[in-house]
Formats: C-alpha cells, structure tokens, sequence
C-alpha cells in the first residue's frame, strides 16, 4: 500500500494528484471526476499507483504505454508554506513514477523516498531530497538556467537538464549518468551545490560512487543505461556475482538469500541483453537457470543449494 505524509496541520488539501490522461470531451470530464473523488479519499486510504507488469520475455509495446500513463504521479503546488516537505515513499517491488511541476519526471525505485517541498517555488529553487534509488529525466530551463538538485546524504547532484540515476543504497551514493552534464559536490568536504559552484563534473556515460567517507572515484560505463533497468522492471547481469545480486534482492525486495555455502556467492551470474521479470519468483526463475543452483522461496528467504 502507498504511504503519503506531509507536515500539513490542514486536512482535505493534498499535494498530490494523477496526471490527466488526454481524451475528449464528456469522457475526459467523467473520467477526472472519479479521479478527483478518489483524491480526496486519500488521506483515510491511500491509493496504490498501477505500475507496469512484465513477466519474463518480451511485453507488447502498447499496454507497457499504457501503463506508464497510468502509473504517473503529479506532484502540484496548489497551497501551502514554503517549509513544508510531502515525501512519497515505495514499498518493497514498488516503482512509481512521479511528474513534478517543472514537468521533470522521476521514477522512484522501490524501498525508496523522496522529499519534495510543498509547495515548489521559482525563488527556492528545484530540490528533491533521496533516500534509496531513482531515475531523473529534468526538464531544462533555457531562460532562466534554474538548478535542480538532487540531495542525498553522500552527495549532491546538480543538473540543468539531463537524464542520470541515483543509487543511495549500501553506505554510498553511485550517480550513472546518461545524457546531458551534472556537477556532484560531496556533503562535508565542499559547499553544497546550491551554495557555491564546485566539485566534480560528470560527462555522458561516466559512472560516479561516493563511499562512505566520501571519497569518490569515476569510471567509464559503455552500458551506462543498464544501471536505469529497473525503471523499466529490467536486471542486467554481465559476471555479475551472486553477492552482489543478493543485496539487490534484499534491497529491492526485501528477501534474504541464504546459501548452504559461502563460496557459492562468488558464482558469476551473466544474461544475454538482460531479463525482464514481474516480481521476486519470476526473478528467482531466471537465477535458477542462469545459475544452474536450486532455489526455493520461504518466509521472505530464498534458500541456494546445489542440489
């Protein structure tokens, strides 16, 4: 079930709504009417967002639109002070996709949140704050060059128009971007972003990770979108370790995996041009075949043997 929280003392004023789905006429009417009654039932009970099912092969092109259209949040900035805060949230399996009033689009990725001042205002500048995983698409302010920051505890993110994705998971922030240029600035050793114009810049299909004592090193990615796969409810495995694709599970899911013996967590784990799985079984599925290990799912465990 979707959380919602914000800070508000009022009831009965959300700042949160569905994007409307372009039709016409009466229908369009009818339509947003249901929906807008739905909206203010949300505060007694939340409603989950529609996300995309994939199963593993390949999805029609059209229902997976479909459903991207349907799964859209729209963050508005109808009322209230500029210190308030409404934070959405994910739960575990859980993608939404969110549309911000500057018409940038966030997919947030699940075990995640993200704060986002209510409501968003031209002097405050465009600032999210993230906890867990998601990917940008930000609209760029040619006639203004208005920043956009993403927070998270590592690092901060500036951008000015650009398609990137944040991993905050694990003690670290990993920042992959895809198109345009951001500037990182680690939080403790320079001035944050919307304060002083320092740090490192990152070009196009360059890979940035910022450990826990805040040092930062960067790589080439000639695969960097593979690491936005999830948005699109996709796993890339390239000898990808099945250690490395337990803590995704665990944090992804919220599954522990648990193996008779260590070394089997050094099994390298490869796929040809990624999978495309509707949930943790369907998951499980492909790690049978491509591991070649027996798994069973019990109590929010998948126990690895070998036989």
């Amino acid at each position: 079930m979707d959380e919602f929280s914000t800070n508000r003392k009022e009831k009965g004023s959300l700042p949160f709504g569905f994007r409307r789905k372009p039709l016409d006429g009466r229908v369009q009417e009818e339509n947003w009417k249901e929906v807008e009654a739905g909206i203010r039932q949300m505060e007694a009970e939340p409603m989950p967002v529609v996300g995309r099912k994939w199963v593993v092969g390949v999805m029609a092109a059209a229902a997976s639109i479909a459903a991207l259209v349907i799964g859209f949040w729209w963050v508005s900035n109808r009322t209230g002070r500029s210190e308030e805060m409404a934070v959405i949230k994910t739960g575990y399996g859980e993608i939404k996709n969110i549309l911000l009033p500057d018409s940038s689009m966030v997919i947030l990725n699940a075990n995640s949140s993200m704060r986002i001042p209510s409501p968003w205002t031209e002097t405050g500048g465009r600032q999210v704050w993230l906890e867990g995983e998601a990917y940008f698409q930000v609209q760029r302010k040619a006639s203004t060059a208005e920043k956009f920051v993403v927070h998270t505890k590592e690092v901060d993110v500036e951008v000015l128009g650009t398609r990137f994705n944040v991993n905050t998971r694990r003690q670290r922030a990993v920042v992959s971007l895809e198109e345009g240029k951001v500037r990182l600035s680690m939080n403790g050793i320079v001035t944050s972003v919307m304060e002083k114009k320092a740090g490192l810049v990152m070009r196009p299909g360059q890979v940035a990770e910022v450990d826990e004592d805040l040092q930062a090193k960067v790589n080439e990615d000639k695969a960097v979108s593979d690491r936005s796969g999830w948005s699109r409810h996709e796993f890339h495995f390239d000898h990808t370790s099945l250690g490395e694709i337990a803590h995704l599970v665990q944090d992804t899911y919220g599954y522990e995996m648990v193996v008779e013996d260590s070394t089997m967590l050094e099994k390298q784990i490869s796929d040809a041009g990624g999978v495309r799985v509707s949930d943790v079984q369907d998951l499980v599925k492909v790690l049978i075949v491509a591991s070649g290990y027996n798994m069973q799912i019990k109590d929010k465990k998948i126990f690895v043997t070998t036989h």
